[in-house]
C-alpha cells in the first residue's frame, strides 16, 4: 500500500484499496502467493524502478522496523552470517535489512523490469516459494544453513539444520 501511494498516489492506492477483498479472500482459500503477486502487480506495475528502490529506502524502514521480532532480532544477530528470506520483492527490503540488520545477502522474489527501467509487475519465476529456496540452497551449496527463522508456511526452513517458528 504504501509503495502504490508514494510512487504513484492516491489513484493506485485506491485502485488496491478495491483488490483488497479478493487478495485477502485468497489468502483465506490457501493461495496467498495469487494475492501477493496481485498485490505486487497492482503496487509496481509501470513504477520506474529508481522510484521504487527511493520510497523503500524513504519510507518503509519505520514500518519493517515496527514489525522485528526483539527475540527473533537477538537470536539473528548472534549469527556470522546472515541471510534474510522473504517472499516480497528484493528490491523492496533491500536496503533496509543490509544498513539496519546487517544482514549479509537478502533472498527475496525477483520484480521483472523491463529495458526501459520500469516495473512489469510480474515476479520473476512460476512460484515465489520455490524460487526462493532454489535461491537458499545456491546461496548454501556446502552446508546447511545452521538456523532458519520463519513461519509456518516458510518452505525454505527445510533447508536448515534448525528450523524456528516465528508467530
Amino acid at each position: 500500500m504504501l509503495v502504490a501511494f508514494e510512487a504513484s498516489g492516491l489513484l493506485r492506492f485506491a485502485l488496491l484499496l478495491i483488490f483488497w477483498p479478493v487478495i485477502w479472500l485468497l489468502e483465506m482459500l490457501g493461495m496467498g502467493e495469487y494475492g501477493l503477486k496481485l498485490v505486487v502487480f497492482v503496487a509496481t506495475a509501470g513504477v520506474s524502478e529508481s522510484e521504487i528502490e527511493s520510497v523503500a529506502r524513504a519510507v518503509l524502514p519505520k514500518f519493517y522496523m515496527d514489525d522485528i521480532d526483539m527475540e527473533a532480532w537477538k537470536v539473528f544477530s548472534s549469527y556470522d552470517k546472515r541471510v534474510v528470506v522473504t517472499k516480497m520483492p528484493r528490491i523492496m527490503v533491500e536496503r533496509f535489512v543490509k544498513e539496519h540488520l546487517r544482514a549479509d545477502e537478502v533472498i527475496g522474489s525477483e520484480l521483472v523490469i523491463s529495458r526501459f527501467g520500469f516495473a512489469t509487475g510480474f515476479v520473476k519465476g512460476n512460484t515465489i516459494d520455490s524460487y526462493i529456496s532454489s535461491r537458499v540452497a545456491k546461496l548454501f551449496i556446502d552446508e546447511k544453513p545452521g538456523l532458519g527463522l520463519g513461519t509456518i508456511t516458510s518452505s525454505f526452513l527445510s533447508l536448515c539444520k534448525v528450523s524456528a517458528y516465528i508467530y
